[in-house]
């Protein structure tokens, strides 16, 4: 049994690593390789003595290597389950066989069972992806799969690839549950851990998904720099090139629009300012000291609020943040970022504009051999803001929608 497993462990560890050590190779490459090697270790494996489930459970494996569905390997594991249904280790092959088919509920089902045999990484682990895939998702089944994640990673706290998991499922859980940067911080702690693991390291969608944290954390260097690396790894990612793409236009746009201010010309640019003094004037007093942009600190503001007008917008590739290109009292241009808005309800051209406690960051990076520096805020909740005095009623949230490329 153990050499057959040890087989099947260098055969999983090609696949992991066939990019990386095939430059430049294609994904129909990569599959036809897979499909030769698959055959062969499972014939190698008719040379061991073993039970017959182990065998079709062993067989099974060497067929499900990769993210391929083999029809070949459901059947064979179907077998060794009806043979010993007692064996966890068979339901969880199964599950991912017959998830790689798209079905989700028979691959949660047969973690389930697996883990009334044995509470198992492997099983946990599966199971918080497969809740989190699912057409309709609460946000309590969320939370459910960032607890289960976390317990895959207590039953070994060296496995990279729980830990990367358990990266996902927070990442999941920001999409999807109010976009809270605490999710993308927890997100980014455990990502952090799982690049102990070498074969982590090699995996394009680890890169791929690091990449999106930095992104909605406002880093974009770091975001970069990890979709480079995915792309490098894997040159046929389209997702990760178009993510690539679309930051550098986001990054250029908004440099663009904050040295011309907006395309406004000068007499526009007054009545703006005279129109956000007014409002400001007029505003009741709060609870946090206002200031100007120059006078906020680096990371987030707690106790410190700032009135701005909106000069121009734009929504990235139609997608998040809403980009707001705004002005303040004391003729400052900056960028401003609202995550978890809803575009149809999002503040319009002229629009004064109450930030509390903003997080403000800078940008500097080189794009297309030339520097784009430049200094934004950011605000997780338009809940938290005001428009021309008015606080923002709660329809005008919008919560992101996250999709998938791989199976974590």
């Amino acid at each position: 049994m153990e050499d057959g497993q040890n087989a099947i462990k260098i055969l999983a560890r090609d696949e992991a690593f066939y990019f990386k050590n095939n430059v430049g190779a294609t994904e129909d490459q990569k599959c036809d390789w897979l499909s030769c090697e698959s055959e062969r270790v499972s014939k190698d494996l008719d040379q061991l003595t073993l039970d017959p489930h182990q065998l079709k459970y062993l067989k099974g494996c060497a067929l499900n290597v990769g993210n391929k569905y083999n029809l070949k390997a459901e059947e064979i594991l179907i077998d060794a389950a009806k043979m010993n249904p007692t064996m966890f280790e068979i339901w969880n092959e199964l599950g991912d066989c017959i998830w790689k088919k798209g079905d989700k509920k028979g691959a949660r089902n047969c973690f389930e069972r697996a883990l009334n045999q044995e509470r198992n990484k492997v099983s946990l682990r599966n199971l918080s992806i497969v809740m989190r895939q699912q057409e309709s998702v609460t946000n309590a089944e969320i939370e459910e799969s960032v607890k289960i994640s976390k317990e895959a990673v207590s039953l070994d706290v060296t496995d990279g690839t729980s830990w990367y998991i358990l990266g996902n499922a927070y990442l999941a859980q920001f999409f999807l549950c109010g976009q809270a940067s605490n999710d993308l911080k927890c997100s980014l702690n455990a990502y952090s851990k799982a690049s102990a693991d070498e074969k982590v390291l090699s995996d394009p969608d680890y890169h791929y998904n690091k990449g999106i944290v930095f992104k909605y954390l406002d880093d974009y260097n770091n975001a970069i720099a990890h979709f480079t690396d995915a792309i490098s790894i894997h040159p046929q990612f389209s997702e990760c090139l178009s993510e690539l793409n679309d930051l550098k236009d986001q990054i250029l746009k908004t440099r663009q629009l904050i040295k011309n201010k907006g395309k406004l010309k000068g007499k526009n640019i007054a009545v703006m300012l005279r129109k956000l003094k007014e409002k400001s004037l007029s505003q009741k007093p709060t609870k946090v000291s206002m200031t100007t942009f120059d006078k906020l600190n680096a990371g987030t503001n707690e106790d410190k609020a700032i009135n701005c007008i909106l000069i121009s917008s734009f929504v990235p590739n139609g997608r998040t943040p809403f980009v707001c290109i705004c002005l303040d009292t004391e003729s400052n241009c900056f960028a401003l970022n609202i995550y978890n808005i809803d575009c149809g309800k999002a503040p319009k051209l002229g629009d004064v504009m109450t930030v509390p406690y903003p997080q403000k960051s800078a940008v500097n990076i080189v794009i297309d051999n030339e520097l784009n520096d430049f200094e934004m805020l950011r605000i997780d909740t338009p809940l938290n803001m005001m428009i021309n005095n008015r606080q923002l009623p709660r329809e005008t949230l919008a919560p992101l929608k996250l999709t998938t490329t791989a199976l974590t």
